[in-house]
């Protein structure tokens, strides 16, 4: 659990003494919002009063406050969770701080009987390497992409997957295809798969979904030498998509865009996503902040964590 002075829970802190006494809302109304129990509201409130964080205003995290709360004003979002941007943009070092405030996140909002589905990345991989064991009752991880590229990013992303589930002593399905397959042929058959047809039934029952957002322009994918992921990225780019979640790629204004790639991706589909009751997006660097955004009006995320700088961007 995060430490009581540690940088991530004195801004919960923070956050809970505005939106009860400058927001004015009650503990419980609190309490849904951050998927909190009200008792564990009244407790940080108390908290927060002995530590200083409450005295006439609330201080120390302010500046962090304010600007989480003009983000999920802004794009209609449940919550925004902003750190430090590191010293020099330092990529691993982001990378690495993201993962610790979503782990110190699915620590806080994990409830019991709760559904979660993992995407896959570095991002991701970072959240599971900071996450502190949690066993929570009843809880069950699905995998909603799998692995792209050679056989061994396959069993990367289900080695994710199980990582997780062993850290929260819960159950997990596994999706047993690769996220691209060469030919639509081939997914068909994929599809048929009863161990496939298991992951995919299982989406529209997910009530949480950890995710990374990606850039086109970054994206590792495309770094491959590879002919047919060549085409993809040029239909992507004609058909100006700027970011994708899961491999499903949208534009500026958070528009699906669809091309040849569809036919041949197995996986969650942005519209699956969009069902789910919460979606939290882990993503921080100003190469990403166009992708974001777009997911953020495309309304694909409902829960942001980023960093102070990409946050500020973000913003009109």
């Amino acid at each position: 659990m995060p430490r009581p002075r540690s940088p991530q829970n004195l801004r919960l802190l923070a956050k809970i003494s505005e939106l009860y006494y400058l927001q004015n809302l009650t503990q419980a109304q609190i309490a849904r919002r951050l998927r909190l129990s009200r008792p564990k509201v009244s407790r940080l409130l108390q908290q927060a009063r002995r530590l200083g964080i409450v005295q006439i205003t609330i201080r120390g995290t302010s500046q962090f406050v304010e600007l989480e709360s003009r983000l999920e004003r802004h794009y209609r979002l449940a919550e925004v969770v902003i750190i430090e941007t590191p010293p020099s943009r330092d990529e691993t070092l982001l990378k690495t701080q993201l993962g610790t405030a979503a782990a110190e996140y699915l620590h806080r909002t994990l409830q019991p009987g709760d559904i979660i589905g993992i995407t896959w990345g570095t991002t991701l991989q970072a959240m599971i390497q900071q996450l502190q064991a949690l066993p929570i009752p009843r809880v069950h991880v699905v995998q909603t992409l799998g692995g792209i590229g050679p056989p061994e990013a396959e069993a990367y992303a289900a080695d994710l997957s199980r990582r997780l589930a062993q850290l929260l002593q819960a159950s997990v399905t596994l999706l047993p295809a690769p996220g691209i397959v060469q030919r639509p042929e081939a997914k068909e058959i994929l599809l048929s798969d009863r161990y496939v047809q298991a992951a995919l039934a299982l989406f529209p029952k997910l009530t949480i979904a950890y995710t990374g957002i990606g850039a086109l322009t970054t994206n590792p994918i495309f770094y491959q030498k590879d002919e047919q992921l060549a085409q993809f990225y040029q239909e992507l780019v004609q058909a100006g998509a700027v970011g994708d979640i899961a491999m499903r790629f949208y534009d500026a204004q958070g528009r699906p865009v669809h091309t040849s790639l569809d036919r041949h991706l197995i996986g969650i589909t942005l519209e699956e996503l969009k069902r789910i009751p919460r979606v939290v997006g882990i993503a921080g660097g100003t190469a990403k902040v166009e992708a974001i955004r777009g997911a953020l009006r495309g309304g694909y995320v409902k829960v942001l964590i980023t960093d102070h700088e990409t946050a500020q961007q973000l913003l009109p």
